[in-house]
């Protein structure tokens, strides 16, 4: 993905969207003293550019029996990181993926309902993946923060 340069109005509008998504074009412009259709191209900009997208953010606090588990995955030395990070990337179940530098080789965030869930899901879904060589796992307890503001548009 090529970078694109942010100019200090990009960076406005996204700070502006991040506090509320649903503010009108109109809104924004009277607030930055543009016009409508100035903020309307640039946000389509911006979206065509994959520099950002609007989505909703569910609470994890209303939704029943769900708990975020964090996998440290060691990849096996003779198999390539990429088809390790492509086989997860793939997974519907799993919400986050980055390689790593440092305790683990790929870190994923995927949602459980339960340890029991949890151990069934790594079994059965994630430790068939070929060059998975240990998985460790942790489950949150409550989280307190997490800013969504930054992140990767998934293709």
């Amino acid at each position: 993905m090529r970078e694109i340069e942010l100019s200090d109005l990009d960076r406005r509008l996204l700070d502006r969207l991040a506090s509320d998504a649903r503010v009108s074009n109109r809104e924004i412009a009277r607030e930055f003293g543009l016009t409508e259709g100035a903020i309307r191209l640039r946000l389509k900009r911006l979206m065509d550019e994959k520099a950002m997208q609007v989505v909703a953010v569910t609470n994890i606090d209303h939704i029943p029996d769900s708990v975020i588990a964090y996998l440290w995955i060691d990849v096996d030395a003779s198999y390539p990181l990429q088809g390790v990070l492509d086989a997860l990337v793939a997974l519907p179940e799993v919400t986050y993926v980055a390689s790593l530098i440092g305790r683990a080789d790929i870190m994923a965030i995927t949602w459980v309902r339960s340890a029991t869930h949890l151990a069934d899901y790594l079994h059965d879904t994630i430790d068939p993946i070929p060059g998975i060589a240990r998985i460790r796992y942790e489950l949150t307890h409550r989280m307190f923060k997490h800013d969504y503001r930054m992140t990767t548009i998934a293709q």
